[in-house]
């Protein structure tokens, strides 16, 4: 009769350290998105993404376009690169419905942010943004950013007249009330636009075409900020 000593190796040990304890390497995509400083509070709930469905089913953007947040979520857990490619991560628009209801705290909406990130690095997403390069410029040169011009028609069409006039006369009107300049002061815009150098944020602008100096913003005629 044979007996099991105490230190009888286990069998079944060198499976389970293979199967279950040794992880295979992550996708390259999903570790740069996991690099990605946005990522910080959200990389435990990214990687353990249940599928559950509930971030697509309280999406506004998932209701009325062609976009699901669950999807974006897989392939990107997945590293599917083709999300580089993907221009329906342009339509999120960050009200992070999906980051508040997800059980594991992933954040789809930061995951988009990264990926966009990514998209405009490559040069596709440029497209996407270039639109918005005045309203950057004017947060480069004053540290508060302000309406794209594309936009005022449109606005001043659904606000009337008084608000053309208002936004006209806004800086005396606010003499008026000694509320002060709306702008932070030059100190803290310089602090904003060492920031924006380290980080690469001129550097991309002036790829669009975009004119970041002095005298960027008068130049270009980009509206006050808070319009």
């Amino acid at each position: 009769m044979s007996s099991s000593g105490a230190g009888a190796a286990n069998p079944y040990a060198t499976i389970a350290d293979s199967l279950f304890v040794e992880e295979p390497p992550l996708p390259d995509l999903v570790r740069r998105i996991l690099s990605d400083p946005r990522m910080h509070d959200h990389t435990g709930g990214f990687l353990s993404c249940l599928q559950c469905g509930i971030c697509t089913s309280g999406c506004p953007a998932a209701r009325f376009a062609d976009y699901s947040p669950r999807e974006i979520s897989r392939r990107a857990r997945d590293g599917d690169p083709t999300l580089l490619e993907d221009d329906s991560v342009w339509l999120c628009f960050y009200c992070y419905t999906c980051q508040s209801r997800c059980p594991r705290g992933n954040s789809v909406a930061v995951i988009n942010q990264v990926i966009r990130g990514m998209q405009v690095e490559a040069g596709r997403g440029v497209r996407h943004v270039e639109m918005f390069a005045d309203w950057a410029v004017q947060f480069y040169e004053k540290g508060m950013g302000g309406t794209p011009p594309e936009f005022l028609p449109h606005l001043a069409e659904a606000f009337g007249p008084r608000w053309r006039e208002f936004i006209d006369r806004r800086e005396e009107i606010r003499d008026q009330l000694g509320l002060g300049s709306m702008y932070p002061s030059e100190h803290a815009a310089g602090e904003m636009r060492v920031l924006m150098d380290a980080t690469g944020f001129s550097d991309r602008l002036a790829a669009m075409g975009a004119p970041v100096g002095a005298g960027a913003v008068l130049a270009k005629g980009v509206a006050p900020a808070g319009d």
